[in-house]
């Protein structure tokens, strides 16, 4: 098994400090990803809507044959 070398232990980092530091990063990363969630949101909705409208004509004829079977009994 490996065992990293030993150190001596850090101080831990001041509450005031990491909220500080937070108060920086968070919207940072949220300039980066909010771009990135939409643009992948729009390439779903386009793909999906791609799909559907291709398969759209076997579906409709699916719905009219099962609502005929149901109609008339199978």
């Amino acid at each position: 098994m490996y065992m990293a070398p030993i150190t001596a232990a850090k101080a831990p980092v001041s509450t005031t400090a990491q909220r500080l530091t937070g108060l920086v990063v968070l919207p940072v990363s949220a300039m980066v990803m909010v771009p990135f969630l939409v643009g992948y949101a729009v390439y779903a909705v386009a793909a999906l809507g791609l799909r559907g409208l291709f398969k759209a004509p076997r579906a409709l004829r699916d719905m009219v044959d099962y609502a005929g079977q149901v109609a008339l009994g199978r």
